[in-house]
């Protein structure tokens, strides 16, 4: 009897990975929409939402943008980010199902669709401006308005012309800045990324992020489906201690890097997740999304860890001195990411770590401190903005 169990669970362990790559190979081919329109679901318990508008719609206008001018160097278009912020103060509650919120939610949102909005004007080809034009709409406008609109779907009736005019807008806005999520051609020596696909980068998941809620707004599973090869390719190219190739050769912002691409990831899964397919487990040769996470946790106990890759310098931005990570401590674009993988796996080593670390503060270093303090104030106080997590993680990337 013990042999046969011995055995058993030995099938069991041997063909577990299989069969997870298996149905990811099956989800990536046939996944389909099953809540067409719904990007993330207005929670039913909102404990965890803003649900009140703090500011007026007569005195916060959100004006259209019309045309992208980011920088050719390093840097987006901060009007966007400024025209995101203040979009931020009817998104949130009108997540919350707030009906005074969420009619202006689509306002804004009209009125951007009617003057056609954020256009690019900057170079087509994947240099320099390029790459910021794209991302500042993927990040700025494109992924936290087609949320914000599906809230608002849930909540009030819009009409079917004005409804065709803002699915139009988003299209033309979504395909006009796809960035890297097509490409097939990897890094070359000298990178930092030998080997890498650049379908991996997080320019390239952030746009698929995009065009995945964009297949969820039109109802096309095609669109819905071409996400999944982005979040395959960064799973399947992390290195084996869970740290990503293109992301931390990035000097001092090498986890800065890290972690958005780590909050994209998990928003894909989660908009996977919403539609009904799980691929939160999809692992390649033992690399997983929570190997990934092991390293950024690793990384807070000793930051050293990333300094053999870090040191690359490729694009580090301001933060010039690698040994030095630029983690900005309440950015939901550095901590978002937890709020979803502590809520789907509490018992997992991981976060069984970050709670042994919660009982006894007396000896962390400043980045444990920060983790550890998301690790509390899940369920707890919201973000004040959302860009890489595309909305409000405490509300709507909580279980």
């Amino acid at each position: 009897m013990k042999i046969f169990l011995k055995t058993f669970l030995l099938i069991i362990i041997f063909f577990q990975p299989n069969n997870v790559f298996s149905e990811f190979k099956t989800i990536k081919k046939k996944a389909k929409i099953t809540k067409s329109e719904i990007i993330f679901p207005i929670p039913k318990n909102l404990s965890n939402c803003q649900t009140k508008m703090y500011v007026s719609p007569e005195t916060n206008f959100v004006n259209p943008v019309l045309k992208v001018e980011a920088p050719s160097g390093y840097g987006l278009d901060d009007r966007f980010n400024h025209a995101q912020n203040k979009f931020e103060n009817f998104s949130f509650p009108c997540g919350g199902g707030n009906v005074e919120a969420c009619e202006y939610v689509k306002k804004v949102i009209l009125d951007w669709a009617k003057s056609n909005a954020a256009q690019r004007t900057g170079p087509s080809d994947g240099e320099g401006r390029h790459w910021n034009d794209t991302l500042t709409v993927n990040l700025y406008i494109a992924s936290p308005m087609m949320a914000a609109y599906s809230f608002a779907k849930q909540v009030i009736v819009i009409p079917e012309n004005e409804d065709k005019t803002i699915k139009d807008w988003f299209k033309k806005i979504v395909k006009k800045n796809e960035h890297l999520m097509y490409e097939y051609s990897n890094y070359k020596s000298g990178s930092g990324a030998v080997g890498v696909p650049k379908r991996a980068h997080n320019h390239a998941l952030s746009s698929a992020m995009s065009h995945m809620q964009l297949g969820i707004l039109l109802n096309d599973n095609k669109l819905f489906r071409k996400a999944f090869k982005n979040f395959e390719a960064a799973i399947k190219y992390q290195r084996k201690d869970g740290s990503m190739p293109i992301e931390t050769r990035r000097g001092g912002r090498a986890m800065f890097y890290q972690a958005r691409a780590m909050n994209a990831l998990a928003v894909i899964a989660i908009l996977a997740e919403n539609q009904g397919h799980n691929i939160w487990d999809y692992e390649y040769k033992g690399k997983n999304y929570h190997n990934i996470v092991k390293f950024f946790i690793d990384f807070t106990e000793n930051n050293e860890i990333v300094f053999k890759y870090a040191k690359s310098m490729k694009h580090p931005g301001p933060a010039k001195n690698y040994k030095k990570q630029d983690l900005n401590s309440r950015s939901s674009s550095n901590w978002g990411w937890l709020y979803a993988y502590v809520s789907r796996f509490p018992d997992h080593e991981n976060v069984q770590r970050l709670k042994q670390w919660s009982k006894n503060k007396s000896n962390l270093n400043s980045y444990q401190w920060d983790i550890v303090h998301h690790y509390l104030n899940i369920g707890k106080r919201p973000f004040g903005s959302a860009s890489w997590t595309v909305v409000e993680p405490n509300c709507h990337f909580t279980k």
